[in-house]
């Protein structure tokens, strides 16, 4: 059984200033991505699936203000109509 990614706690680098934010916004999308194969890839337990689901959908919100699914094109049917269900 897998857990909930967290996010990343890479130590940002030294001198860019736009670097924690560049780090912190990689980390939601590494997240994103994790739960959503864990969500596609459970077959076997339907509660475990609909946890990876909702914390998918949560997650969504934020980045689809932060334009991601403006330029990130969602590939998995089931996925997708998730999500643009979820609008």
């Amino acid at each position: 059984m897998h857990g909930v990614p967290t996010l990343s706690n890479r130590e940002p680098r030294q001198g860019h200033p736009a670097a924690p934010d560049a780090y912190a916004a990689m980390g939601w999308i590494e997240a994103f991505s994790e739960l959503a194969q864990m969500a596609i890839a459970e077959e076997d337990d339907e509660n475990l699936r609909r946890g990876y689901e909702d914390e998918l959908l949560r997650r969504a919100v934020y980045l689809r203000a932060a334009g991601l699914f403006d330029v990130v094109e969602i590939r998995h049917p089931a996925l997708r109509a998730m999500l643009d269900d979820a609008r």
